[in-house]
């Protein structure tokens, strides 16, 4: 493994487990046992490393979402979460931290939300095509189907913050996040809906 990615992979280890505002290059080189020099010679700032570990993040999650399931586009929303899980887990300090994220590091806090934007534009099709095919509430509105997705992305943030350390090993974490955020879609769907919903957990 080349050391670049030695350097991210040790920060992202500390910055899940202490907090990135609470790590410095300085213990990210003594951790490798490296010297500061040679951290600062692939990363000048901390500000880097990390911006660096988001484009990952993101360039992993995209990865995963290339193999949607747009032949069952409902069933491919509902497997999602299952996909997704471990790369937020991998990442979790970016939900921990994500007000010291926005409050100190502003280019990251700006590209996240462009990010974010582009992912709703994106969802909110595939919401609309749940809807034509009678699968979500043919009366839910624009507003509505935005409420959906921001509700998503508060509960999604709120289950990783309150994890507790000794839950990160636990097998059935991955099952309980999601079922715990698939549940959210269930008052917004049809009885063809809820049948589908039935038979994906079946």
């Amino acid at each position: 493994m080349k050391t670049k990615e030695k350097i991210k992979n040790k920060a992202r280890e500390l910055f899940n487990k202490k907090g990135f505002k609470n790590v410095t290059l300085r213990e990210v080189a003594k951790s490798l046992e490296k010297s500061y020099g040679n951290i600062t010679y692939h990363f000048k700032t901390k500000n880097e490393l990390i911006f660096e570990l988001y484009e990952d993040m993101v360039a992993e999650t995209s990865e995963i979402m290339l193999s949607f399931n747009f032949q069952n586009l409902f069933h491919g929303i509902l497997a999602a979460p299952q996909k997704t899980f471990e790369i937020s887990m991998k990442y979790l300090f970016f939900y921990v931290d994500y007000v010291e994220v926005r409050r100190s590091y502003k280019d990251i806090y700006l590209k996240a939300e462009k990010d974010n934007a582009f992912r709703k534009e994106n969802y909110m099709r595939l919401l609309k095509q749940l809807q034509a095919q009678k699968l979500l509430r043919e009366e839910l509105s624009t507003d509505d189907l935005n409420y959906l997705m921001d509700l998503s992305g508060a509960m999604r943030t709120f289950f990783f913050l309150n994890l507790h350390p000794e839950s990160f090993d636990n097998i059935e974490l991955k099952n309980k996040y999601v079922k715990y955020i698939n549940n959210l879609v269930f008052p917004y769907l049809t009885k063809k809906g809820i049948e589908e919903y039935n038979l994906y957990l079946n």
